[in-house]
């Protein structure tokens, strides 16, 4: 009896297996990077849009023409109304080790904004623009060290093939 004709169906057939197989979960590999990719660039959008809408509402406490007392209560809320820390425990979670480092750093420049803004200091206080000049310069590098991980991968390294 010979053996070769049965045994070249089974090892083609194996082969086919294995190569579907390996293609598959080539793809799958693929789609979910780009999946994980995605879920980044919404986590950092979000962040982003929470740290500046804070920005935002300190910089108008700052110019806020009414009593001390309320453009200290209009900028101790931005944080909490803007739900930065909630975001921020996210970015934790999510980002590699370099994004992480740049958000703290751009929340710790926020607060030390705020602080200014709410202790009754004016925008154009020298003081004042110290700070929010700060602020822009540890967002800058949160805005590169965000561009650098969506273009690179995690940690900038390259994405596995």
């Amino acid at each position: 009896m010979d053996w070769t004709a049965p045994v070249s169906a089974v090892s083609g057939g194996l082969v086919a297996v294995i190569s579907t197989y390996l293609v598959d979960r080539t793809r799958w590999r693929r789609e979910e990077r780009a999946r994980a990719q995605e879920r980044r660039q919404a986590l950092y959008a979000d962040f982003l849009t929470a740290l500046f809408g804070a920005r935002e509402q300190v910089f108008a406490a700052s110019r806020w023409p009414r009593r001390s007392s309320e453009r200290k209560a209009l900028a101790g809320a931005a944080i909490r109304e803007h739900e930065v820390y909630a975001r921020r425990y996210r970015m934790e979670l999510t980002a590699g080790q370099h994004v992480r480092d740049c958000t703290r750093a751009a929340l710790t420049a926020l607060l030390e904004y705020r602080n200014e803004v709410a202790s009754g200091t004016r925008w154009n206080d020298p003081r004042c623009e110290a700070s929010r000049e700060r602020f822009r310069a540890a967002q800058q590098l949160l805005l590169q060290a965000m561009r650098a991980d969506l273009a690179t991968g995690r940690e900038g390294n390259p994405p596995p093939p």
